[in-house]
């Protein structure tokens, strides 16, 4: 290659390098393309695409631009740092945990390389082998943030929590900025019950590349909680089914906070899911009053007619920072199911085995990373299908009528109800129960929601999601949320024996 291309070329990486780290990955993918026309094979430019394509998150151009790239320069760790992490985003573990080691081999002490394969270990649910890989990145590279944040989230995992706030700590204080830590500080802080540095904290998330979360707000002011004064106000649900019904436990108390304020007329306008819209309106009918009109609608096209906004999630920020804040709202039970149906439903289950308790139950987890650690099998619940008088009611999403049928366990599968798209159905049967016994998913908000008695089964490693009780502090059996919420840990991760048995104690006394 002529000394001027290559000065050329070497200048124009330079650049493309400068734009990823501002977030310009359009600029840089056109300045690789543009290279790639004078410089086909080279390997720098390919393997610097690759990066740009990852950050697009275009798993299938980047692996491609990255295999292209490492065939001609098979010695650039990074490269093969960044073939890890696509092979991680396309699912292939083992592809992803032989980039990451051969990057090693390349640089011992490349500590991208060891935060990826802790990574894996976290997907795998062992945590104690993420930690110890997240440990030795941020030892490798004392100034790196992320690693630190990893390993503050894995000692959190084993209950280690003073040596995870000072992880935490370190991250934030090595780059006060990053977003990301600061959501992933908030939400530990949040576990923890710090819950006023908590919700400021987990703010950090709208900045966050890692929050994928639309703002359905269309960027209107924020309300904080003060007077209307004839404006209309958009409360809105994020993320997903579960956290909208989990952070609507506090719309009453937000409409009260209107009144309080002395606001005098205006409009609230709640806007959720579509699947959620029917059961939001019947939850909320008895709020509207004198100069305050209440709407339920869906999330999208909401914010045009508000003048000022704010999600579900940030409302805890102003109506729950401390336990007291808690202690003294509702009992969670805030939905209702349509009478009709949910009366139908009950009768039918009664009519299975007349004086039967009716208790249903969701085993399985679908989400890719963390199902292996929240799951069961139909097995690990055997000492409670062993318990007499109770008739059990399949509550899993999906078709598992050959799973249940192959256990031999006697649970009735329901097929007029799709628990997926037709929630409202799903909430009249949940309503029909006398209680549910589930892994942590949607179905355990919306049966919580109801007052329907939950037994929740949660694990020791990832899964443990932030709004539940930590197993290490004071009052890890009830949730904070939901009054008819009891919580069985797992005494060691992996091993369903203890709690699955303590559920079977509990029922048998009923």
């Amino acid at each position: 290659m002529p000394t001027e291309l290559h000065s050329a070329i070497a200048e124009a990486l330079a650049a493309a390098k400068q734009m990823i780290r501002v977030g310009d990955f359009v600029g840089a993918a056109k300045l690789c393309d543009k290279l790639l026309r004078a410089a086909p094979r080279h390997g720098e430019v390919l393997l610097l695409l690759g990066h740009v394509k990852l950050c697009q998150e275009d798993a299938a151009a980047a692996s491609q631009a990255l295999r292209d790239g490492l065939a001609i320069r098979p010695d650039i760790a990074e490269g093969w740092v960044h073939l890890g992490l696509v092979c991680r985003m396309l699912g292939d573990s083992n592809g992803a945990a032989a980039a990451f080691s051969y990057a090693l081999k390349l640089e011992p002490q490349n500590f991208q390389a060891m935060n990826g394969l802790g990574s894996l270990a976290q997907d795998a649910s062992d945590v104690p082998a993420a930690a110890d890989w997240f440990r030795r990145a941020a030892e490798a590279d004392p100034t790196a943030p992320v690693p630190r944040k990893n390993y503050g989230y894995n000692l959190g995992v084993m209950g280690r929590l003073e040596e995870a706030e000072a992880q935490f700590a370190k991250a934030l204080a090595l780059e006060p900025k990053n977003n990301e830590t600061r959501m992933d500080y908030g939400m530990f802080r949040l576990s923890c019950g710090d819950f006023a540095s908590g919700w400021d904290l987990y703010e950090g998330r709208w900045r966050s590349r890692a929050f994928k979360e639309p703002d359905w707000g269309g960027a209107k002011p924020r309300w904080q909680g003060e007077a209307l004064a004839g404006r209309s106000l958009l409360l809105w649900g994020e993320q997903g089914i579960g956290d909208q019904i989990l952070h609507g436990t506090m719309l009453r108390d937000a409409i009260r906070r209107v009144d309080a304020a002395g606001s005098g007329s205006g409009n609230i306008i709640i806007a959720v899911t579509d699947r959620l819209v029917p059961l939001f309106e019947r939850a909320l009918a008895d709020l509207s009053r004198p100069g305050i009109t209440l709407a339920v609608t869906q999330r999208q096209g909401a914010a045009a007619a508000a003048d000022l906004q704010c999600p579900f999630g940030s409302l805890g920020g102003i109506l729950r920072r401390s336990a007291a804040d808690f202690a003294a709202h509702d009992d969670g039970a805030y939905l209702r199911a349509d009478p009709a149906r949910r009366d139908a439903l009950r009768q039918r289950y009664q009519a299975l085995a007349p004086g039967n308790r009716l208790i249903g139950v969701a085993w399985r987890s679908i989400n890719p990373f963390l199902a292996k650690s929240k799951s069961l099998s139909l097995a690990d619940l055997a000492p409670v299908f062993a318990l007499p008088g109770i008739t059990w009611v399949n509550l899993q999403h999906g078709d598992v009528a050959e799973e249940i049928a192959a256990s031999g366990v006697p649970l009735h599968n329901d097929t007029t109800i799709d628990t997926f798209r037709d929630l409202d159905g799903h909430a009249a049967q949940l309503a029909a129960l006398d209680g549910v016994i589930a892994i942590s998913c949607s179905t355990v908000h919306l049966a919580a929601a109801l007052g329907v008695r939950v037994d929740l089964l949660l694990p020791r490693g990832p899964g443990r999601l932030w709004y539940w009780s930590r197993p290490e502090l004071p009052g890890a059996e009830r949730s904070r949320w939901y009054k008819s919420v009891r919580l069985w840990h797992q005494q060691q991760p992996g091993e369903w024996q203890q709690p699955v048995a303590a559920v079977a104690e509990a029922l048998r006394h009923g």
